[in-house]
Parts: structure tokens; sequence; C-alpha cells
């Protein structure tokens, strides 16, 4: 951690450049510095001000402090003649902790604010030690003109995550904070040795149940070979060979999968394909007393094996380039061509319709294809639908049927099976309905369309093409604010959602580019609690003041008539993510 006078000039020169220019210098900084710099500036944070936001709502009694007391007071000891402090933070910056036996520094650090209640998160403050570690989650050493905001050019810090080994989260930041005149080349070890020690103590703090689940987890590791997930509500581990396999859609899929089994009970295997291609084996054994479970994942293919050519969403002008949609777009073409009758299932909104459309005039766009609905006449329309070569015939919401209805369709399916007038038969469910076995037994094959938090990474595709036939040939776009702000939600009501989001942003946006103010507030949410009428309504009021505010937490608390401490505790509770892009004229 070399800070000679040389160095400080060099990196004091290299800012005043950047800030001049918006162009970092070529010349050696500390690993991410110059990244942190321009997080700031796109920010719009002012280098000379200095103004951390105070809490009073934090969790002083909690497993995190608890865990770092015992080595928070021996750093305290160790420390007693050098003039460092010692910093315990929250996962959002907030200080929990501080130790420090300097006089001088700490009359210093309390002018900055730098003390318990504060937070010192890279968007309030700036690059330094606690914040710049935060975001990237990995150890930090700022020192002197590295620092974004001139306050604090008079120290140097270290800041090293803490990571919680149950569940594999952030738990807080151990810090070591001196003056940049005096620093030492140590504190970057000794904040590092600081947090693994809190982290093990973490581990031995845990719960009965936590344990419980951590022993599954080491059980099946001991195995060897595989890659181990262990899930419960609110946790989640994961051995280095499932985090190197899994991809953010895979993760989703696993959460899933394991729900459904603990609704079931019981041992179970299924076959997936991950997210970048490769097929692979999931097997899911609940821990029954604490509701979890262990996932062994071993892939069952060659990954970067060649593939046979296969139909994919781009040639049947579906957006999406997922595995897992492209997967379902080819075993559904296949279907087509072998003629194959089939259920269609999926959660309301996935576009089973349209892919069944997308599949029919793919192969046979002059052919006949007609969609019966349940609130049609089932049985009038049945008689009324000859069999036709090539053509295609689709039972939409066949779970909705009256039983009447039902058994009109199983008469014309006996009616159209044979001979040359064959139709294809696509019969589309809701995913898990009930369906009687007459019904069933006619459709020899079952196909799942995945629900879009499974393909989050379409949304890319899926925005620009909702757009083209929303927009009515105004030159409307999505900003990368926006955009980032649609690939942070879950979807429950999967491709339909996304479409209405867009609508509604089309309606306050007619020319140039969406941003995040114009989607509605159900786009600014990650969570998938179900929220009371009242929950609801509240978490938009606060989501638009948080828009009209520019983000402005405390402007908006002032708007809503409430404390800053109640509204970052609503935006945790809700889990609201608000990004907000530049002002575009509409």
């Amino acid at each position: 951690m070399a800070y000679s006078e040389d160095s400080a000039e060099s990196v004091t020169r290299a800012r005043e450049h950047f800030l001049e220019t918006g162009v970092v210098p070529s010349i050696p900084l500390r690993p991410g510095i110059a990244d942190s710099w321009r997080r700031c500036s796109l920010a719009g944070m002012g280098c000379d001000d200095l103004d951390p936001p105070y809490f009073d709502d934090l969790d002083t009694e909690g497993r995190l402090m608890h865990a770092a007391q015992p080595v928070l007071d021996g750093l305290e000891e160790t420390l007693s003649d050098a003039t460092m402090s010692v910093i315990l933070t929250d996962t959002q910056g907030r200080l929990l902790d501080r130790r420090v036996s300097d006089g001088a520094l700490r009359r210093h650090l309390d002018r900055i604010r730098f003390a318990p209640g504060f937070s010192y998160a890279e968007e309030h403050v700036g690059t330094n030690g606690i914040g710049t570690a935060l975001e990237t989650q990995q150890l930090a050493v700022v020192a002197g003109g590295e620092h974004f905001t001139s306050p604090l050019h008079a120290l140097a810090c270290a800041g090293a995550p803490i990571n919680d080994r149950l569940t594999g989260r952030l738990a807080g930041l151990l810090d070591i904070t001196s003056w940049s005149t005096r620093v030492s080349p140590l504190m970057p070890a000794l904040a590092r040795s600081a947090a693994g020690a809190i982290e093990r103590r973490l581990l031995e703090l845990a719960s009965e149940r936590e344990r419980t689940l951590l022993e599954a987890f080491m059980a099946a590791e001991r195995h060897g070979g595989q890659a181990i997930i262990t899930v419960a509500d609110d946790l989640t581990m994961v051995n280095r060979r499932a985090a190197d396999l899994l991809g953010r859609s895979d993760h989703a899929i696993v959460r899933d999968m394991v729900a459904e089994i603990l609704r079931a009970g019981g041992e179970h295997t299924a076959s997936v394909v991950l997210s970048r291609g490769e097929p692979a084996t999931i097997h899911c054994r609940p821990i029954e007393a604490n509701r979890g479970a262990v996932v062994e994942i071993s892939v069952t293919g060659r990954r970067g094996s060649p593939a046979r050519p296969r139909v994919g969403p781009a040639d049947l002008k579906l957006a999406g380039t997922s595995a897992l949609f492209a997967n379902v777009c080819a075993d559904l073409a296949m279907l087509r061509q072998a003629g194959t009758w089939l259920l269609l299932e999926g959660e309301p909104g996935v576009g089973k319709l349209a892919l069944a459309r997308a599949v029919h005039y793919r192969s046979a766009p002059d052919r006949l294809f007609a969609v019966i609905e349940s609130t049609e006449d089932v049985a009038g329309r049945c008689s009324a639908t000859p069999g036709a070569p090539g053509g295609t015939v689709v039972l939409r919401h066949v779970e909705r049927f009256t039983d009447n209805a039902r058994a009109a369709v199983v008469d014309w399916l006996d009616n159209v099976a044979e001979g040359a007038n064959r139709v294809w038969v696509v019969a589309t469910t809701e995913i898990g309905s009930e369906l009687p076995d007459n019904l069933l037994s006619r459709l020899p094959a079952t196909l799942t369309v995945p629900p879009l938090r499974h393909r989050i990474e379409d949304v890319r595709e899926l925005v620009p093409a909702l757009l083209g036939t929303s927009s009515l040939g105004r030159s409307v776009s999505c900003g990368p604010a926006a955009m980032r702000a649609l690939l942070r939600s879950t979807w429950p009501g999967n491709v339909a959602e996304l479409a209405h989001a867009l609508r509604h942003a089309l309606a306050r946006r007619r020319v140039g580019q969406i941003q995040p103010e114009d989607l509605p507030e159900s786009c600014h949410v990650t969570g998938g609690r179900v929220l009371s009428r009242w929950e609801a309504i509240e978490r938009d009021a606060i989501i638009r003041a948080l828009l009209e505010t520019d983000d402005d937490k405390a402007a908006a608390a002032d708007l809503l008539g409430i404390s800053r401490a109640t509204i970052y505790r609503k935006i945790n509770v809700y889990g609201i993510n608000i990004e907000t892009g530049p002002p575009v004229s509409k």
C-alpha cells in the first residue's frame, strides 16, 4: 500500500484532470479507483461536499454485532497505541461501531460524521474504503486524493467485506482508517484478517436450523464431484461448482423446483436445460424439519458439443435467444413436423398462443389456423371446424372448458384423428391445471413454456419487439436505465405484464428514450412478497415521490411527510430500487 509524496501528487493531478475532462489519465492507479470515480461522476456527485445521511434504525443487536464484538475488542486493544480507527458497518455502509483511541483522529472523524449511524456508502460520499468495497464486493484500499470528495483526502482506509458463509450473502464490512500521511502497508491484511475472524464467528453463532442446513450441505459436498445447492426460505448455500455452473436464470429454476418439491414431499429427480444450453439432471432431497432441500446438479451433456440444426426463435420471428426458450421453440417445431398433438402448458402470459401461431405460420402459412376459446360455443365451433391437411387448431385455456365442452372436444378429436384431413391440435393450459384423463390420453405430448423470470435475458430482445408493435410508428426506444429496471423485475405476469408495462410507458413518453420514471411503479420493485391493498398504495406513493425527487430520499421523505429513517426502512421492506436517467424531452 505504497503512498509516497510523489504518488500522492500524481493521484491528485489525475483526479483534477478527470474532474475537468471526464477522462482518467494513463497513470498507475490502485484497482477500482478509476471505476469508482466514473460512478461518482455519472451520479452527479459533488467533489467538494460531504453530507452522509444519518439513520436511527440500525440493527445493533443482531448476529453481526454479536459476532464482531470480541473481534473489535481485540483490535481495539492491539491498536491502542496506533493512530487508526476500526469501523464495523452493515450492508448499506452504515456505521454500527467505531473504535478509535487517538484523540486528534477521533475529533476529525466526528467533524466529517464518520461515526455510528451515518452511511458511508459510495452513493452518499463517493470513493472510500467502505462504499467502494461494498460496490465491488472486494477488499478496497483508498488513500488521500484517491477519495472522490476532497474532505476525505486526509484519510486512508482499507475496507474488507464480511460474508455470511451460511447464506453466501454480504453481512457487513470491516474498515481500518488512519491519516493518509501515517498509512501502514499492514492495513489491508489487518482488515481482511479481522473480516475473516468475524465470518467464522457468524458461523459459530448460527441457529440450530441454520446448522442443520449447513450439515446437510456439507454432507452432500463430501460425496464430491457435483454442484450442490441447499435452499430454504431465506437461505441459499452454493458450492464452487454450482457457482461456476449456474447462471441467474438457473437459480430461479432451482428455487421454483424446490418450492414444488417441498409442497409435494419426497425426493425428486428432473431433467432440465441450463441457461447456457447444457442438459442437466437435478436431484432434490427435502430437509423436512427445516422446509428446505439439498439440490445436486450434474451435467449430462458435454458443453460445446456440436448441436444439430434446430428451429430457433429467430426462425419463428419471435424475440429471445435464451437456451430455454430456443429449446421449447425447437421441440414445438419438431412436434408440428411430426403432427403430434400436444398439451402446451405454462404460466399466464408466457405467450403459449403466440408460440403455437408462430410455429404454424412457419410451416404452413396458407393453411387453416383456428383458435377455439373457452368463452365460445365450443361444441358448435368444433363441429364447424373440419379437418384440414396442414391446418392447426388451438384449444385455448382448455382448463376453463365446461365438462360438456370437453366431451364435445373429445368426440371431435376422435373424428379428425385419422385420415388425410388430420389437423395439428394444440391445447393450451395454465401449468398445474387438472384435466380429465380422456382428454389427456388424446394429447400424447406435453411441452412447458418457461416463465420470463427463467429466461430474463430475453427481455433485451422482447422490449424492442414489443415497442415495435405498440408504438404506432413513433420513434421510441428503451433507455439503458429503464432497461436495467426491467431486467431486475421477476415478471409474475410474464411477457403479457412486460407488454403492459411498455404500453404504460408509451402513454407517458411520446418520442425518444423511455426512462425509469415512465415505467409503472411495479417495475421498481424487486422481491416476490404479495402486498395488501394498503401496502401496495404505500409502496406506489413512495416510488412516485422518489421519481419526482430524482431518487433523493431525504427530499422524498419530506414530500411524504415521513422521517428519513422511515423511508429507508420502507424502501428495504418493499424492495424498491430506483434508477433515474437523464432528462429527455417528451
